[in-house]
């Protein structure tokens, strides 16, 4: 009697205490990312992986820095199914742009925004 009632015990503390957490899924930390950065992106097949590269254009009158990138996996529907966010490596100079290349799981398409940077022009991002 007392193993069943441990039993029941461990039953009732693993269904109170057991829940799905539901990650929250992440969003560019400025949302006016796109009046400063143009990003133009693709997917294809290397060692049989899928990659997605492109290429990140800073479009600003100033130099952005710390420049983080992410990148959505999307099923057909276009529901984010994974994220992943990068570094892009260098800091890029008005009119400049620079490479990236990022590993990702195999998914119907993939969408690019830039995440963070910090500007070099002082005020909000410094």
């Amino acid at each position: 009697m007392r193993t069943l009632r441990v039993a029941i015990v461990v039953l009732a503390l693993i269904a109170t205490t057991s829940h799905a957490v539901v990650a929250q899924r992440l969003q560019p930390l400025v949302v006016d990312w796109a009046q400063y950065f143009r990003v133009e992106s693709e997917s294809s097949l290397k060692n049989g992986r899928p990659l997605v590269s492109g290429k990140v254009w800073n479009t600003a009158n100033w130099c952005a820095k710390r420049i983080q990138l992410l990148i959505d996996a999307v099923d057909a529907g276009g529901q984010v199914v994974d994220q992943r966010v990068i570094w892009l490596g260098v800091d890029l100079a008005p009119g400049t742009h620079a490479a990236f290349e990022v590993p990702m799981p195999a998914s119907p398409g993939y969408r690019v925004s830039v995440f963070a940077f910090d500007s070099g022009r002082g005020g909000r991002w410094s």
